[in-house]
């Protein structure tokens, strides 16, 4: 009868030491998840990675990293449209921009939210950002410095993943 007991509890103990590996690897593998449908894996990848808190992260917290991120990246290439003068264009994309900040700034509330309504409106508000930024860009007609190329697309890209985000709540 001990005997038994000691093989059950060691059945037991190894059952229970698989499912948290294979927890943990299933948490792990939800930033790779995520990132295969944005926009850009590689630079999904890159944003959550680099944040020190994704590694313990579930859904929502990688949603509100990506947010922050892209939030950050929207304010900093307005403030780099703006320093490009006051052009028709400049003015056209700053504006633009102030929409994505301010569409960006509505999206915690809705991932915060548990209901279905709430992840649609997310992704309408990330998708609209997206549009909003192809628009900036069509703008310059291909005439656009580089460095302000290289910020809408990363802003662009950031975004994408809160729209994989939404995709899965």
């Amino acid at each position: 009868m001990a005997r038994g007991s000691f093989s059950l509890a060691t059945l037991s103990l190894t059952l229970y030491l698989c499912s948290c590996l294979m927890f943990d690897n299933v948490k792990a593998d939800l930033i790779g998840n995520i990132c295969s449908d944005a926009y850009n894996p590689a630079s999904c990848n890159q944003v959550l990675r680099s944040d020190p808190h994704s590694a313990k992260a579930d859904l929502r917290d990688l949603g509100q990293i990506a947010i922050d991120k892209a939030t950050a990246m929207a304010k900093t290439t307005l403030i780099l449209v703006k320093a490009l003068g006051k052009g028709r264009v400049s003015s056209i994309c700053a504006e633009v921009f102030g929409v994505v900040i301010h569409n960006l700034n509505e999206c915690p509330g809705l991932l915060r939210s548990s209901n279905r309504l709430s992840s649609n409106y997310l992704s309408a508000e990330a998708s609209s950002s997206m549009n909003e930024l192809v628009t900036c860009q069509d703008k310059y007609e291909g005439n656009e410095p580089a460095n302000v190329k290289q910020a809408i697309q990363t802003t662009y890209d950031t975004i994408s993943i809160i729209l994989a985000v939404a995709a899965r709540l």
